[in-house]
């Protein structure tokens, strides 16, 4: 039989569980019912995927692949709005957050400001619409040859909307024009299939294959096409060797260039 002492503590826990319940209720009514909201997310097709929330967050955006004619180029976000459609169009805000002791993106050099008049109609929430696309329009400075440059842009609050969840306010681009490694050259493709990575390495890899070993080609190449390339390249590596003295290829850190 429960005691007074127990049934009281019983009681205790229901209530704060209950106030800890209406809170989250109304934490998300306050997201999405109470006033016009907005913020970034997923691809349409995924937003419903909770795995997905926070996809494309960062992105990178390296000019080293493209042809040297091209010096402008442009990187697309999601972005949604909460609370209901209008009948008429809807400005939205984006402005710049620098990122201490980093080297940041600098507005007119690297990109063109989010104030510039010229690309104000593409920040716009068409009417009856909840999603847009959100094109952030960049440059090739020739500074991008020997650094990468972050840019970090969050939504500001106007007229037609409040700001949405604070998890997906803002996105993140990493701007750069040399080899880099991509993002999905992971620790663990590393373990199992190239290797530590390298310039040298990577450059090595394009030369004797012809494709970019680039994020969007690590993640879509075939498997076995994947192992047939680097079968070939472990074998250009044997013959630069052979036809080098006997001296391995070695990367810009004096480190033999190697493969698993």
């Amino acid at each position: 039989m429960l005691t007074n002492k127990k049934m009281k503590r019983i009681l205790l826990l229901i209530f704060l569980f209950s106030g800890l319940l209406n809170a989250c209720k109304q934490d998300e009514y306050y997201i999405y019912n109470d006033e016009k909201r907005i913020q970034f997310g997923p691809q349409p097709n995924r937003i419903y995927t909770a795995t997905y929330n926070m996809a494309d967050t960062l992105k990178m955006q390296n000019f080293f692949y493209k042809d040297a004619s091209i010096v402008k180029d442009t990187v697309y976000f999601d972005i949604y709005a909460i609370g209901g459609v209008e009948s008429f169009d809807r400005q939205f805000v984006l402005e710049q957050e620098e990122y201490p002791h980093m080297e940041n993106a600098v507005a007119g050099v690297h990109y063109v400001p989010f104030n510039d008049p010229g690309i104000q109609k593409h920040y716009m929430m068409k009417a009856d619409s909840v999603h847009a696309v959100v094109p952030i329009f960049l440059i090739r400075d020739q500074s991008l040859a020997n650094k990468t440059v972050s840019l970090k842009f969050k939504l500001k609050e106007n007229d037609f909307f409040k700001l949405g969840e604070r998890t997906k306010l803002f996105r993140r681009l990493e701007i750069t024009d040399r080899l880099t490694r991509p993002s999905a050259w992971t620790d663990s493709y590393s373990q199992y299939y190239y290797g530590t990575y390298s310039v040298v390495k990577h450059e090595f890899m394009i030369e004797v294959t012809g494709e970019k070993w680039d994020s969007e080609f690590i993640e879509n190449v075939d498997p076995s096409l994947q192992q047939y390339y680097l079968a070939e390249i472990k074998k250009e590596l044997i013959k630069y060797k052979n036809d080098n003295g006997g001296d391995p290829l070695l990367d810009e850190n004096g480190v033999e260039v190697t493969f698993p």
